[in-house]
């Protein structure tokens, strides 16, 4: 009869079941969504399971009052109002319009949406540009008669690999930035290479797939500029105010969610916007969805699985800062496509916290769990937002997507490690 190893026996003795059980449950749940077999999304799994870890003993109620990020809830907040009255200004669909009238060619056109798409997704959430960016480029695509699927495809991986640089991009960013007590500009001086690069290498990919429908170097015929967009200056300008103030107080190292609370305040008092249209826009899922993860998470670590990973890790994470770059990184691609990208960073807190490098180590958790969104249609909200969204013009299969999403991700993650290694050897952190 075969025994488990020793060091693995002990390990399953001390666990508690419960919370492992649960948290299973929980993700399974996440996993499969609404429409794929489950009537419940992935905010109500998750609420479901904290509820369910509170119920059973697991976390007090007390002990899930204080599992709940309120830094990270706080600081979502902020920005998301601020974002908020920048769609109602139409700033986004009057930058996506006129960018597009820059295009002489359908290859300056993907290049011009990649680096469009990118650079905001880095400053106002990459799920926002999907959600905005998407008709427009439907609506240009159907003036121009172009084919979509380079152009879709080229938003969903550009706005999560320029989400990358900041820790506005994305909500795992966010969560980095607070937990690891990161200031704005060294977040962005470490990350924005990365970005950059990435976005490069994106361009390369897709030129090098979507050869074909990119091949045609005849100028483009239409006037995109023509679509009507209503821009609101004074509301714009209330707004750069804001996002001038907020960024000027993260650069003095105030406090991340103070700041965008505060910038958040300022905005729905000087941006004289109905607040029921600021609410409506605000994704009071996506904060529940965290608030949820949170007790969910302290929950398994309640059970002693996070120290068995932390002891399963260690050949990997006990060597140098390289050896522990590639280590995370390959986690968190694995983990970040198995449970999702937030899901992923809250499992790997407790064992990057223990690390000596953790502060570059946290900078490869914050990247490769985002570039991993790339993989398939449904490893990001990102890629959702715009495959659904496109649904009705055009139908994107999962294999489309995931022949290319698969090389974007690995080529990109690649030279994530690359860059972060090269600036851990150029400027050490102590």
């Amino acid at each position: 009869m075969l025994s488990l190893p020793a060091v693995i026996v002990p390990f399953l003795t001390q666990l508690h079941w419960l919370p492992i059980a649960i948290f299973t449950v929980t993700y399974v749940l996440i996993a499969v969504e609404s429409g794929r077999g489950s009537h419940l999304d992935r905010t109500a799994a998750a609420f479901c399971g904290a509820v369910a870890m509170v119920l059973t003993g697991v976390v007090s109620l007390d002990g899930a009052y204080r599992a709940v990020s309120w830094d990270t809830i706080i600081f979502l907040l902020g920005i998301m109002i601020l974002v908020a009255h920048f769609q109602i200004s139409h700033f986004f669909d009057w930058i996506a319009v006129h960018v597009a009238a820059l295009a002489r060619t359908r290859f300056q056109l993907l290049v011009l949406l990649i680096f469009t798409a990118g650079i905001l997704s880095a400053f106002f959430v990459n799920d926002t540009i999907c959600l905005i960016f998407t008709p427009i480029v439907l609506a240009i695509t159907d003036r121009l008669r172009l084919p979509k699927l380079p152009y879709l495809v080229a938003l969903a991986t550009s706005s999560n690999i320029g989400s990358v640089m900041s820790v506005t991009g994305n909500p795992q960013n966010a969560l980095v930035g607070v937990t690891a007590h990161f200031t704005f500009l060294d977040f962005l001086a470490h990350l924005a290479p990365v970005a950059f690069v990435g976005l490069l290498l994106d361009v390369a990919i897709l030129a090098i797939f979507f050869r074909r429908q990119l091949a045609d170097a005849a100028p483009l015929e239409g006037h995109p500029e023509t679509i009507p967009v209503a821009l609101d200056k004074s509301l714009l300008i209330n707004c750069g105010i804001a996002a001038a103030l907020v960024l000027v107080l993260w650069t003095m190292n105030f406090s991340f969610p103070l700041a965008a609370a505060a910038v958040g305040a300022f905005m729905l008092i000087i941006g004289r916007v109905k607040s029921e249209s600021i609410h409506h826009r605000i994704n009071w899922e996506l904060l529940l969805f965290f608030a949820s993860l949170f007790v969910v998470m302290q929950g398994f670590e309640n059970s002693g699985a996070v120290t068995y990973l932390i002891h399963f890790f260690e050949p990997g994470l006990n060597g140098g800062v390289i050896s522990q770059l590639f280590a995370v990184s390959g986690t968190m691609l694995v983990l970040s496509n198995l449970v999702s990208n937030v899901p992923a960073v809250l499992l790997m807190k407790p064992v990057v916290a223990s690390l000596p490098h953790s502060h570059f180590v946290w900078l490869a958790v914050a990247s490769t769990s985002t570039l991993a969104g790339n993989a398939t249609p449904i490893s990001s909200v990102a890629n959702l937002i715009v495959l659904q969204m496109a649904a009705r013009k055009t139908k994107i299969t999962f294999g489309e997507f995931v022949r290319v999403g698969i090389v974007v991700t690995i080529v990109t993650t690649l030279a994530a490690i690359a860059i972060l290694a090269l600036e851990a050897r150029l400027f050490p952190h102590p």
